[in-house]
């Protein structure tokens, strides 16, 4: 009975090692209209699963700037849920906070953190921006600006994960009329076992370095 216990595991830790997962962004931005999507493809469509954001927008709260996005979540073509969430400038504050004292806490973390986004393939990116603000000397000094604030995005893009395809990347100036209209789409590749396995070695690297803090900080009192 273990020995069919055993090789049932076995074979499901081998499925998921091997389970190709895809995960495609696309946004696109005309005028005051946004749109968001995220689609997660396991095993080459056999499984879908779609996250569309066709409402972005900003408001004031007393807690400062918040982000509200409707979110339809959409499985195999029918969707199974429709909700409303907001994001302050206080919750990614606390986020990155977050994120910082974990880095500095536990020893090594980075590079451990850096390899698991070395799984990371993309095999797509496509942004492409049609802008104009009225007047010709103010719409050539931004499509400069927005040149350069794209090349430093793919530079860092290209330094953190595996950059597999040629970005295509397009800004368009509209010299005589007010309009700002991005498209942005990228499409990232991985096998669900090498990110589950960095996962593994990050958090045993956490729980590794939080026992020894724990052993050590009674003999420096």
């Amino acid at each position: 009975m273990w020995g069919w216990v055993f090789a049932g595991l076995l074979a499901l830790l081998v499925l998921l090692a091997i389970t190709p997962v895809r995960i495609t962004f696309y946004y696109s931005r005309k005028e005051e209209n946004d749109h968001l999507e995220i689609e997660i493809t396991v095993w080459h469509g056999l499984f879908t699963r779609k996250y569309e954001i066709p409402m972005l927008f900003f408001k004031v709260s007393p807690a400062g700037p918040e982000l509200v996005a409707k979110v339809d979540t959409i499985q195999q073509g029918s969707k199974i849920q429709e909700k409303v969430k907001d994001f302050t400038r206080k919750q990614v504050k606390k986020w990155y906070q977050n994120y910082r004292e974990l880095v500095e806490r536990v020893r090594d973390l980075l590079p451990l953190i850096k390899n698991l986004c070395k799984q990371i393939r993309c095999t797509k990116l496509e942004w492409h921006t049609l802008l104009g603000t009225g007047q010709a000397a103010e719409t050539g000094a931004l499509t400069g600006m927005i040149w350069g604030v794209k090349s430093v995005i793919v530079s860092v893009l290209s330094q953190s994960i595996s950059l597999r395809a040629m970005p295509v990347m397009s800004v368009q100036p509209v010299w005589n009329a007010a309009v700002i209209r991005t498209t942005f789409r990228c499409q990232f590749h991985f096998y669900l076992g090498n990110i589950l396995f960095s996962l593994l070695k990050i958090a045993l690297r956490i729980r590794r370095d939080s026992q020894r803090k724990w052993q050590t900080t009674p003999s420096q009192a």
